[in-house]
């Protein structure tokens, strides 16, 4: 039974433009969802965000901001490990391996290190999601979604709002209208009106 998702990304607004109608989807059906952070950047629209989408937890660690890669991969990791912990997520949500932004990557090789299985520890699902401005530039992407879930209108206008809290990040290329677009693209291909795409990277039965 799924209870807690974690959502492990490296910047303030990914989360919204990644899986924030999948975000506040879980969270109207009583899931908590957690989103961790290790940088501060715009916390304030961050929280503000947070609320819109449902999110009934967060934290953010004192990285710099675009300059993870001046951090040793394992100091990531503990991050990634200690958020772990506080949270107890049954899955956790993060970038896709083949962004173009290298806190990206980083942040997805934290997690993937994190969550090794092990004998004595609580197997964690692991998907990645697509961040508009990040995921498609590096081609080929690599990203072909293998997950979808599929969004009401309500969803759809909640992740909007939220995106819209972040003033000070809105882009042509990660507008409402183009979020809204991609969601209507990720539902065609799943035989839905809406849609959020993701990849499974580690899955488990139970």
């Amino acid at each position: 039974m799924l209870n807690r998702v974690l959502t492990v990304l490296a910047h303030p607004d990914d989360e919204t433009l990644g899986c924030g109608g999948t975000i506040h989807k879980f969270a109207e059906k009583g899931i908590e969802v957690s989103c961790l952070i290790p940088v501060k950047r715009i916390e304030l629209q961050c929280i503000e965000a947070l609320e819109t989408l449902g999110v009934s937890g967060s934290h953010f660690g004192s990285f710099d901001d675009q300059q993870l890669d001046k951090y040793p991969l394992l100091d990531l990791a503990k991050f990634v490990y200690r958020g772990i912990e506080r949270f107890d997520p049954d899955i956790i949500i993060t970038h896709h391996h083949n962004c173009t932004n290298q806190d990206h990557r980083l942040m997805h090789q934290a997690v993937i290190i994190a969550t090794r299985p092990q004998f004595d520890k609580k197997r964690i699902q692991v998907f990645s999601c697509e961040v508009m401005s990040s995921t498609g530039y590096l081609r080929p992407t690599g990203f072909e979604p293998n997950y979808y879930v599929s969004l009401s209108e309500e969803n759809i206008k909640a992740k909007m709002q939220a995106i819209e809290d972040y003033a000070t990040e809105l882009k042509p290329t990660r507008s409402p209208e183009v979020l809204e677009s991609l969601a209507r693209v990720r539902g065609a291909e799943s035989g839905t009106e809406y849609a959020e795409g993701f990849m499974l990277v580690r899955g488990f039965d139970e």
